[in-house]
């Protein structure tokens, strides 16, 4: 009983934490796009926010001494962004055009790989979490220059009140997530006591689908909005600013799991599906349903091999 009525708890949890990122997400996308914010930078901002989940997760597990179950969230979260979601708005809605450059993507693709390198010994140290985040940083500033500019234009006129309005939901929405992420870790680790499971697995598994709600709102809003531009730089940039947040964690404390059966799996499959995500892009600059259906297949197929390493 006591198993059913976690889960229960933790599934709730999910949605109070999806519910709440897209509120505080919604309310800062207003005010961006009240302060002008340009599309590309907009989306980097998109992909910090709505990455709130995983940090506050993350600390939280870190704190209990779990942070093993970041490893799993925040890996096989970038399976879940270019597998679930990227493959199913392509199999669902309609194509993406894309420049067929590789310039930028084959920079963004290697951060996003690098933490599988540095965890090959089966930690991530100090040394570890300083060099991730220099990765992101030194990635921020390779975009900036190659987009020349992440200003603004000029203002317009502010409705004060709205503005308050939209930074204390925006608060309160933040809030929420850092409540929903610590009760999250904390019944994860009840339910932890009846289930002989790695740490891991359950990171790869659950809560890289249930911290990347936020991740899955924008991407259907800007796909109903025909804003594809927006939904693609969003997903890449909540790709790789979790090697920001791992690094992070890294830093904060030591991070150590077990190299096994489910940390291949997790190596092979991102490694496959960031090729395969290279390979679209470039290929006939534009990706559709066929890539759709593709990306969503690798993803199912590596939830079945995680199934079956947890028999």
């Amino acid at each position: 009983m006591s198993i059913l009525i976690d889960s229960l708890l933790l599934l709730f949890l999910f949605g109070v934490l999806g519910a709440a990122a897209d509120f505080a997400v919604r309310n800062i996308k207003y005010i961006a796009s009240v302060l002008k914010i340009r599309l590309f930078a907009f989306g980097i901002l998109l992909g910090l926010v709505t990455t709130l989940p995983e940090l506050s997760v993350g600390i939280n597990a870190t704190a209990n001494g779990v942070a093993s179950l970041s490893v799993g969230n925040l890996l096989g979260g970038i399976i879940v962004i270019f597998g679930l979601i990227l493959g199913a708005s392509l199999l669902l809605n309609r194509q993406i055009v894309t420049d067929g450059k590789l310039k930028v993507l084959i920079p963004e693709v290697a951060v996003m790989f690098s933490p599988i390198l540095f965890g090959l010994d089966g930690s991530y140290g100090l040394l570890d979490g300083l060099a991730m985040a220099g990765l992101y940083l030194g990635l921020i500033f390779y975009l900036y220059r190659t987009n020349h500019s992440f200003g603004a234009s000029h203002l317009e006129m502010i409705d004060k009140n709205k503005i308050t309005r939209a930074v204390l939901v925006s608060i309160a929405g933040i809030i929420f997530i850092l409540l929903a992420s610590h009760w999250i870790v904390k019944i994860t680790l009840d339910l932890l006591n009846y289930i002989n499971v790695s740490k891991l697995v359950i990171g790869v598994l659950i809560f890289s689908i249930g911290t990347n709600l936020p991740e899955i709102t924008i991407t259907i809003m800007s796909w109903r909005k025909k804003t594809s531009e927006l939904s693609l730089s969003h997903l890449l940039s909540s790709a790789f600013t979790n090697v920001l947040i791992l690094g992070i964690l890294a830093s904060i404390r030591p991070i150590t799991f077990v190299i096994g059966p489910a940390y291949w799996a997790l190596v092979i499959f991102m490694g496959l599906i960031l090729i395969l995500f290279l390979f679209f892009y470039y290929s006939h600059k534009k990706m559709d349903r066929r890539e759709g259906l593709i990306l969503l297949s690798v993803y199912i197929l590596f939830l079945i091999v995680n199934f079956w390493i947890i028999k």
